[in-house]
């Protein structure tokens, strides 16, 4: 019996064979391995005595060690905004795990980046970090890991894009029903 539901996708790439199942597919195992790649960095999170989204913005700070990042090039990273970064930022730096340094560039600038305490927690959990991801990430080949790797900050933009059209349309909607 032919799949009769309108299509949930325009574009030719993600429909097979007239149909948007395959996709739809994809997308609900997709959100699976989401669920299940946040419970991961909840767990890893709690190992450090930080929440999940703090535990992603040391996990951007140690990867910019050297210099650092400014708030706004930590929300960027994370897509997300300034405000979230500063609350959070200072919620690390009152627990000891995030240092607060002017930019020697701009002294107008803060940057942030990781306390040794923050490094040692970190280097402490890197086992357990390791037997996780090579676990999430056992089906992987070296190739597929490449591709995935080049299309996922795209992934990531376009998702930005389509929040951004979602709470646009959804406003438009409210105001509709409300007339």
């Amino acid at each position: 019996m032919a799949d009769r539901r309108p299509l949930t996708v325009g574009r030719l790439e993600l429909i097979t064979g007239g149909s948007d199942r395959d996709f739809r597919v994809f997308l609900h195992t997709f959100m699976v391995f989401s669920r299940r790649l946040e419970g991961v960095r909840t767990h890893l999170a709690r190992a450090i005595g930080v929440s999940a989204p703090q535990y992603e913005i040391l996990s951007h700070l140690r990867e910019s060690a050297a210099t650092g990042l400014t708030v706004n090039e930590a929300a960027e990273r994370l897509h997300c905004s300034g405000a979230f970064v500063t609350t959070e930022a200072g919620k690390l730096c009152g627990a000891g795990l995030v240092l607060r340094k002017r930019d020697p560039k701009d002294a107008r600038r803060v940057r942030l980046t990781v306390s040794a305490l923050c490094e040692r927690r970190f280097r402490e959990i890197a086992p357990l970090q390791r037997q996780l991801n090579d676990t999430l990430f056992a089906s992987l080949t070296t190739r597929q890991f490449r591709i995935l790797r080049a299309v996922f900050p795209k992934l990531a933009d376009d998702g930005d894009r389509a929040v951004a059209l979602a709470e646009i349309n959804s406003t438009a909607v409210g105001a509709k029903k409300a007339s």
